[in-house]
């Protein structure tokens, strides 16, 4: 982890200090390279000092200090609130649970143990409720399956028990679950049809494996406004049961034949009440605006990148030994997210300098430093709903996220969103040939960065990122790894793009496209085995899937597999993409072992990679 020279007393002294000495100078003065300047930026955002840059602490209020200064000393007005370069909202950063917990059922006085037989979901409001209990099937209203598990129920201030997950035989080719699976609409549904909580339960697990509480997810704050709690099958089963209903393996059961299981758990009232202890803390989107000139200047390009990472936590990537995932007690690391996302921050810094070394284009331009991306695209969603420029005047979104490690003798930079603007494709590829590199377009990984809420804005919008690594959300994201003359050919590349955009005439006509897997399409897919690699996103036409990395002791590194590679096979079913990866090994076990088939250099070689569980 790099360090800079510190100068003594206090915080401020010390931000005035570096900034005077790190800071890139305005256009014409400096005598560093655009290479030397991206690199800079990322020594200083990385540094430990900074922490990590998560949201609520002094290294993050020290970012966007430094930020703010960029964009001065690149000539740019602010844009946020109050005549700042700062756009200010609300965060809760964690809630974790207390032992005020509680869940009973009346009746029977039974009164049940927080962890061992119920833990909150990290979503739940705080009310405290009593309702008489009714089963409602997996919470589903699918109009197009001829499925209802509400019909002929009155749900007003009852506490509502179902199923996560939905009827296996609704997964599609690939074994993507359907929207109607994803854990936030089940929730509303319950919630909009009056009821007062809502008790998940796990489907019955795969043979060999147990029914678990999930963990409690503290670092997920959002609240879905209704008490909501997770409750083992045993403790369900015991209430059904009392009620006179059939268990819940035979109710699941009539579900997945397309039956009708829904049913009042008639004399068994449940109560109970979420505790919680709130951390908050104000964000600050960073925002700096260079007028355009001309008829069009009230319209706007926007550029953005997000610059919080996860600060000081424990690593939470996957640890393998001798090909089997491995729990280590492990301390808390400062993550510095060099690649992740002070390269993208680096990039928008040095564009700004670009743009205000050339006469104003015909548009203006709008630089966005978001914040608290990592915990849900909050900055981007909060600018989407308060804009600094009408969204109906806000032309195209370019986002810079994970530009820095361009793998050692690629050109190709993956640009997500290129087909919900019609010209993109045509602006792109000439402005990648002049800084030699080459596109290839992103298959969509969920919508997981900032372009994606100006994407469900109707904005058209990219996202350019130069891959997945090891190092990713790892405390080895640090400065030293970063491809300097990469992230600043991308950060040109995104330069010449954007100058085009602001200058012609007419917009990118935005197109709705079909969202593979998108945010809010469905849930994230879980999975019993995992072979140990990190996946390439690029749909760039050759064959199979490639490899961006590969983990130390894991099975694919066991087997051979090595970054770079293509999977074209595995277990004789063709690879082409992400997808059909995920959906490769959904019916094996931990332990099995399946054949892949790689291209490396040109050359097929069979390798056998024996699975391990996920868990």
């Amino acid at each position: 982890m790099k360090r800079l020279c510190w100068m003594t007393g206090g915080v401020g002294a010390w931000l005035i200090a570096a900034i005077a000495t790190n800071a890139a100078l305005p256009p014409g003065k400096s005598d560093q390279t655009l290479e030397q300047r991206f690199q800079t930026h990322i020594d200083y955002l990385a540094d430990d000092r900074l922490e990590g840059r998560s949201v609520g602490s002094k290294g993050i209020e020290l970012a966007a200090e430094y930020i703010a200064k960029q964009f001065a000393d690149a000539g740019l007005q602010p844009a946020g609130d109050r005549g700042t370069y700062f756009q200010s909202f609300p965060m809760t950063l964690h809630r974790t649970l207390t032992d005020a917990g509680r869940l009973g059922f009346g009746g029977d006085g039974t009164k049940l143990n927080q962890h061992g037989d119920f833990v909150p979901l990290s979503f739940s409001s705080e009310d405290a409720f009593s309702g008489e209990v009714v089963f409602c099937g997996y919470g589903i209203v699918a109009a197009e399956k001829n499925h209802d598990d509400f019909v002929h129920q009155d749900l007003k201030g009852k506490t509502v028990l179902i199923l996560s997950g939905e009827p296996p035989s609704w997964a599609d080719s690939n074994g993507s679950a359907t929207r109607h699976a994803m854990l936030r609409n089940k929730i509303y549904n319950v919630k909009d049809r009056g009821a007062a909580a809502v008790l998940l339960v796990n489907p019955a697990p795969p043979e060999g494996q147990r029914d678990e509480l999930p963990e409690f997810d503290a670092e997920n704050p959002d609240e879905f406004g209704i008490p909501a709690f997770h409750l083992t099958r045993a403790a369900a089963d015991e209430q059904l049961k009392r009620a006179g209903v059939e268990p819940l393996a035979t109710l699941q059961a009539r579900l997945d034949g397309a039956g009708f299981a829904s049913a009042s758990l008639r004399g068994v009232q449940a109560g109970g009440q979420a505790g919680f202890r709130k951390e908050s803390a104000p964000a600050r989107n960073v925002l700096g605006m260079l007028r355009g000139k001309g008829a069009a200047a009230d319209e706007v390009i926007i550029i953005g990148a997000h610059y919080d990472h996860l600060g000081i936590r424990k690593p939470m990537g996957r640890k393998f030994k001798d090909g089997k995932l491995v729990q280590e007690k492990v301390q808390p690391q400062i993550h510095n997210g060099a690649d992740d996302n002070a390269s993208g921050v680096s990039g928008l810094i040095e564009i700004a300098r670009m743009f205000s070394a050339e006469p104003p284009p015909a548009r203006s331009v709008l630089f966005v430093a978001f914040s608290a991306e990592e915990t849900g695209l909050h900055g981007s969603k909060h600018y989407t709903a308060h804009p600094a420029v009408a969204l109906d005047r806000t032309v195209a979104m370019l986002n810079m996220d994970m530009i820095g490690r361009l793998p050692p003798g690629s050109d190709r930079i993956q640009v997500f969103g290129i087909e919900c603007g019609k010209e993109f494709s045509s602006i792109l590829e000439p402005a990648a040939s002049e800084v030699n590199l080459s596109i290839a377009a992103g298959v969509d990984e969920g919508g997981r960065s900032d372009h994606a809420p100006f994407v469900r804005s109707g904005i058209p919008s990219m996202h350019f990122f130069t891959g997945h690594h090891s190092d990713y959300h790892q405390p080895g994201d640090d400065s030293d790894k970063i491809n300097t003359a990469g992230g600043a050919k991308v950060a040109m590349l995104v330069y010449r793009g954007a100058r085009e955009l602001a200058s012609r005439a007419g917009g990118p006509t935005f197109q709705a496209t079909q969202q593979k897997g998108a945010q809010d399409a469905g849930p994230t897919p879980t999975f019993r085995v995992v072979m140990g690699i990190s996946p390439s996103y690029v749909d760039d036409g050759r064959p199979g899937m490639g490899v961006d990395a590969v983990s130390a002791e894991g099975p694919a590194c066991l087997a051979g597999i090595k970054p770079g590679d293509r999977i074209v096979r595995i277990s004789g079913k063709s690879i082409a993409n992400i997808y059909d990866y995920m959906a490769s090994t959904r019916n094996n076990n931990p332990g099995d072992q399946v054949e892949v088939v790689v291209l490396r250099e040109g050359q097929e070689m069979t390798l056998k990679v024996t699975l391990s569980g996920a868990r």
